[in-house]
């Protein structure tokens, strides 16, 4: 009877935090390349409104994120970044290899970013998921060797784009994959 009752106060647990805290996406980088990149958060149920609203990350001064490389193909270099973008211009000391995010461009409206936590990023971060990533490779140099490739779901499209099949990539990366596990969508670059 224990069991039965630690195991339903485990399912009741996660379903309230799973509702109640927007999931997290996790980058893992095996490759001996940097990836830049942004990440992109939007409301995929409101495909009459442009899914709106529509986030996408960059640095603080517009540029691309940046993910640093690893030598040894069995150890990732991690970046994390919560669900609510508020969390995101701190400094992640869990995930400190994590590009810290200096913007949120809300709706495509590069004119006015958010640079800062804001009332509004709270709302928008319960109502969006993580829907995609653009990103590029560089080698080591700062050369730039592949991409901009395309992980995740367009506005208004069923189809998830979930690996590299049919794009040309650099010989030192074999494929990427985006899947969802447990609400927490994951990004594993190898």
């Amino acid at each position: 009877m224990k069991k039965l009752l630690l195991l339903a106060t485990f399912i009741a647990s996660y379903c309230v935090y799973a509702q109640t805290t927007p999931p997290p996406i996790y980058i893992q980088n095996y490759t001996p390349n940097y990836v830049e990149y942004n990440l992109i958060k939007s409301n995929l149920g409101s495909p009459t409104t442009g899914c709106t609203p529509n986030l996408e990350a960059r640095t603080v001064t517009n540029n691309l994120l940046k993910l640093g490389y690893t030598n040894d193909p069995s150890v990732s270099i991690d970046a994390n970044y919560d669900g609510n973008v508020n969390n995101t211009f701190a400094f992640n000391a869990a995930y400190p290899s994590t590009p810290q995010v200096g913007r949120w461009i809300a709706n495509s409206n590069f004119a006015a970013p958010y640079y800062a936590p804001a009332g509004v990023l709270n709302v928008f971060s319960n109502v969006t998921t993580w829907t995609g990533i653009k990103f590029g490779v560089q080698d080591q140099s700062g050369v730039n060797v592949g991409g901009y490739y395309f992980l995740g779901q367009f506005c208004g499209s069923t189809t998830v784009y979930s690996d590299l099949t049919g794009n040309v990539i650099p010989p030192s990366m074999t494929d990427a994959v985006l899947f969802t596990v447990g609400g927490a969508t994951w990004v594993v670059i190898f």
